[in-house]
């Protein structure tokens, strides 16, 4: 892993350890590139597992956003609902590991796209990269949050499930059992269905939340007033994640979706 010398020591390289996730992704697997340029602010690229239309991976920018976070906090635990093929849940046990984090448990359903395939995939790219504080569990959002986390407090939660109004929000209540008072929820694809639901679901119980306009959008969200502003000044420029029209970006979702099957049947010609 690359490391960058700042005050207090060593820290990773966000952006070079994408790259080091990448690259073992692509030994393991076989991959799509989608969203060169990314897809409602400028960021990408992302992944699909070649053949698919779906799941989409986190981009990469993203991914740089949830390493800046992790230096900054160095957050000891974090669990997350929807792990696809584990491209951002190796990242985040990579960056985590190296910050003296001590676990990262996911919950994934297996039920986008092929998953199975999709968590054969996560699994192989968990030992090739010996992400050894993640662990994959499978089952459904709510219901089974507490078997996963055995009913741990985290610090760090990161909502990125099926993109679905109620969904999201029930994700948002089955999680109030695994949070303390100064954990981050994270939530991915903001400018997707569900998404602003949950964030406003969270808000209505005092959560403090703002949006960082990476490719597919961030809301990094806390009940704690110092936590928030801390946040702030690592995003400063960050919004308040207000409710709009997403009809461009679906519209732009769709263009992607259908542009990438088109190279996809003209290379196989």
């Amino acid at each position: 892993m690359a490391y960058l010398e700042q005050e207090g020591g060593f820290a990773f390289d966000p952006a070079a350890l994408v790259g080091e996730v990448r690259e073992a992704l692509k030994a393991v697997t076989e991959l799509d590139p989608l969203w060169m340029h990314g897809v409602v602010h400028p960021g990408g690229p992302h992944y699909r597992l070649e053949g698919t239309l779906g799941p989409v991976s986190f981009g990469e920018d993203e991914c740089v956003v949830l390493g800046h976070y992790i230096m900054e906090f160095s957050p000891a635990n974090c669990f997350i609902i929807g792990n696809a093929f584990g491209m951002s849940s190796v990242y985040i046990a990579k960056a985590m590991e190296s910050c003296g984090g001590r676990s990262v448990i996911t919950l994934d359903n297996k039920s986008e796209g092929d998953g199975e395939r999709c968590a054969r995939v996560a699994e192989d790219l968990r030992k090739r990269t010996n992400a050894r504080l993640l662990e994959n569990h499978y089952g459904r959002s709510p219901d089974d949050i507490m078997r996963a986390t055995g009913g741990e407090k985290f610090d760090l939660v990161l909502v990125d499930g099926l993109h679905a109004h109620p969904q999201v929000t029930e994700d948002y209540h089955g999680l109030k059992d695994v949070l303390h008072d100064k954990s981050v929820i994270c939530w991915h694809d903001y400018w997707l269905a569900g998404v602003p639901e949950s964030v406003a679901a969270a808000e209505s119980d005092g959560f403090l939340c703002t949006k960082v306009n990476c490719s597919g959008e961030l809301v990094f969200g806390t009940r704690d007033q110092a936590v928030f502003d801390r946040i702030l000044r690592l995003f400063p420029n960050s919004e308040a994640p207000l409710k709009r029209t997403r009809y461009a970006a679906l519209a732009l979702l769709y263009v992607g979706l259908l542009k990438a099957g088109l190279r996809r049947r003209l290379s196989l010609r």
